[in-house]
């Protein structure tokens, strides 16, 4: 093995003198008493101590270690060890709970154990970039991500990665099994059976269905001619998706639905979709009320073989959501002739609670959190100042020092965008340096307002309007990325990414040649990729102890996604009274009732009105 991929560090092995000898100087015992009271002449010899200066040296890093220890499974005792360390003075209290850290087993790693104390500086560092800090999370990142668990982590390569996986792995007997997915993107087609152990995969790797359940002579199917040229159910289902070909948040919804129905069909039930009864449909109620533990699974690529039909059991609403597109699906295989009957029209719909109010604005951010979050030296500044810009010579990696710092200005520009937009993920992936232009001064107008063009749902354009503040974040992004922002008619992305992965795929996308030298090709995210760039982002500043904010506030962060920032703008247009027309506008609502719906459940309209009625 190379040098340079050797992880495993140097545990040290405490005896139960050294923990006596702990004790003692934790209070203040002079170290020659130390010496001359728990140590013999063998125990020294053994440990490599010749003088106090090395007793000390090896006292002081043994209570760092277990101060390390106590911390992560306590947290809460993390500020008093600290000021223990810092000012020498331990009271009773802090060394009762070294002790018991110390009784711990130390043979062998246990799953609270933190990195540090198992693997080498240059590995556990790198790890906790990606907040992994005990080895139970090591762990669970690497089965979660299967094979190339190690691509975000920088400073971290494959070498390396391997070489952790083996020592991991043998440590079974404390740590569990490994079990590592490869999830290398498969090129052949799957197909389909009644035996899905190892095919559960999404519609577009399904190439042909096992012909007893392909649908070919379904006993539902419709005598005649058919209208579609469809010969199985597969064909028929990638008949009904394409009339939503220019419809991509459509299409990938009906698909989801559409695939795990006929996973199910084949898999479970064992029939043809085109053979399913009433009876069928009602037992898959059933299976999307409670859907088999093995159909479960973390959010993974596609082409992922980790990827699962579901990511959990689904809310009653997402149940009802999923027969409304099996009845229309079936009613269109009806009306083209494919089938002979829709038997969806006799099933009922799941029972849902309806909402007081159908949208879920509660996850707004509040006004103050808003605020300290966006405004000029606020949170998304401060992260930012932490890493100053510097001119871009070539696109950055995840190991370059840099990254950190363009990531935090990628994801302030992209907070502002849709916080003071109210647009739509897609429609921010998708918004253009060519749509973006001052709003000319005229009287009642603020300086530095500009006008975004937007093209959302149902193809339809509209206009949006960005203070100075998001224009200054996106001009930073630009530099960051090496792209010139005062050009106004480049057909580039608003939000590119400016670390790109060294996958493939996203090297083809992200990077190109220009004399000889890699570039930015300043192409936008994907919605998801937006999505996790937001996510990612809004966790790591929950999870950052140092700056100001409540538990309240940092759970509403770990729990927001970018819709919460467009009902961000919206609520807070409403209680700035925003007229309900604009606001509709702005939104792109197709009807006046949706917008309406954020002045109902304005909070702080409903408290100042009750309010009047109970006078002090």
């Amino acid at each position: 093995m190379a040098q340079h991929n050797l992880v495993a560090a140097d545990t040290p092995r405490y005896t139960r003198a050294d923990f006596t000898a702990l004790r003692f100087r934790l209070n203040r015992i002079p170290t020659e008493q130390i010496l001359a009271r728990v140590y013999d002449e063998e125990a020294l010899h053994a440990a490599g101590i010749d003088t106090a200066a090395q007793l000390e040296a090896r006292l002081d890093a043994m209570r760092d270690h277990l101060v390390e220890r106590v911390c992560l499974s306590n947290p809460y005792l993390s500020a008093s060890l600290a000021d223990a360390r810092r000012f020498n003075s331990w009271p009773k209290s802090a060394i009762d709970y070294l002790v018991r850290a110390a009784d711990q087993d130390f043979s062998a790693p246990q799953p609270d154990d933190p990195v540090s104390a198992w693997l080498r500086p240059i590995v556990f560092r790198a790890l906790r970039h990606e907040h992994i800090q005990t080895l139970g999370q090591l762990h669970a990142y690497i089965a979660l991500r299967g094979r190339r668990w190690y691509l975000p982590v920088p400073r971290l390569g494959a070498g390396k990665a391997r070489a952790i996986e083996r020592w991991l792995q043998s440590q079974a007997a404390t740590l569990g099994p490994l079990a590592v997915v490869d999830d290398t993107p498969q090129a052949a087609l799957v197909e389909l059976g009644p035996d899905l152990a190892r095919k559960l995969v999404p519609l577009e790797q399904m190439g042909r269905v096992v012909a007893m359940f392909d649908g070919s002579e379904g006993r539902n199917r419709a005598p005649g001619s058919c209208l579609i040229a469809a010969r199985n159910d597969l064909e028929a289902i990638q008949a009904y998706l394409y009339r939503f070909r220019d419809r991509n948040k459509t299409a990938r919804a009906y698909q989801k639905e559409l695939e795990r129905f006929l996973l199910w069909c084949v898999g479970v039930r064992r029939i043809a979709l085109s053979s399913v009864g009433v009876d069928d449909c009602e037992r898959y109620k059933d299976f999307l009320a409670q859907p088999d533990p093995s159909w479960v699974g973390p959010k993974a690529p596609r082409s992922s073989a980790r990827w699962r039909p579901f990511a959990g059991a689904l809310k009653p609403e997402s149940q009802r959501y999923a027969v409304l597109v099996l009845r229309g699906f079936f009613a269109w295989l009806v009306g083209v002739r494919y089938l002979g009957g829709n038997p969806w029209l006799l099933v009922p719909d799941p029972l849902t609670a309806r909402r007081e109010v159908p949208i879920a604005v509660e996850k707004a951010l509040p006004g103050q959190l808003w605020t300290a979050l966006v405004q000029p030296g606020g949170i998304l500044d401060q992260l930012c100042a932490k890493w100053p810009a510097v001119p871009v010579t070539a696109p950055l990696t995840a190991k370059d020092a840099d990254a950190p710092g363009a990531q935090y200005r990628l994801a302030r520009a992209a907070v502002l965008l849709l916080g003071c937009s109210g647009a739509r993920r897609e429609e921010a992936a998708g918004a253009q340096r060519c749509h973006l232009q001052p709003v000319p001064e005229q009287a009642g107008i603020p300086a530095g307002l500009w006008e975004l063009a937007l093209l959302g749902k149902r193809s339809k354009w509209r206009t949006v309007f960005l203070p100075a503040r998001a224009i200054d974040a996106l001009r930073a992004h630009w530099a960051d990325r090496g792209h010139d922002f005062e050009n106004a008619d480049q057909a580039l992305a608003l939000l590119s990414p400016v670390v790109v992965p060294s996958t493939r795929t996203a090297q083809a996308k992200h990077l190109s040649l220009t004399d000889g030298e890699s570039v930015l090709t300043g192409k936008g995210f994907s919605p998801d990729g937006l999505y996790q760039l937001l996510t990612a982002t809004l966790q790591r500043i929950a999870d950052d102890a140092s700056l100001p904010m409540t538990e309240p506030e940092r759970d509403l962060l770990r729990r927001a996604a970018p819709h919460a920032l467009r009902h961000t703008f919206a609520t807070h247009a409403v209680a700035n009274e925003m007229p309900a027309d604009v606001l509709q506008r702005l939104l792109g609502h197709a009807s006046l009732q949706t917008t309406s719906l954020y002045v109902r459940a304005e909070r702080a309209r409903g408290l100042a009105a009750v309010s009047k009625l109970f006078p002090s």
